[in-house]
């Protein structure tokens, strides 16, 4: 097994954690999606055995559920501060500007 690989795909999973704790949650999904290219790399490049390559690929479905729970977040997200314009708008506590 070539460490370097590994140590790579170990420090991008913590900058996701990382970024994802500091509610960076763009970046955060991005070096998630990262982290797993590196370890789904190791397990088809460098098989770490039975054992080793599951514990590979559950933590790899443990951030891409994480991915998707961040990016249904960032939607509603997005969703809910357009309804709030539209919704400030319609109760004239917001203008559009002059005509």
């Amino acid at each position: 097994m070539d460490s370097t690989n590994l140590q790579k795909a170990i420090a991008v999973a913590q900058k996701a954690s990382q970024e994802d704790q500091a509610g960076n949650y763009e970046e955060a999904i991005r070096s998630y999606q990262h982290a797993v290219k590196y370890f789904l790399h190791i397990v088809k490049r460098e098989p770490q055995g039975k054992d080793g390559n599951q514990k590979i690929r559950d933590k790899c479905k443990q951030y891409l559920d994480r991915v998707e729970e961040l990016q249904e977040y960032l939607v509603n997200k997005e969703v809910l501060t357009k309804l709030h314009f539209v919704s400030e708008i319609y109760t004239g506590r917001q203008t559009c500007g002059p005509l």
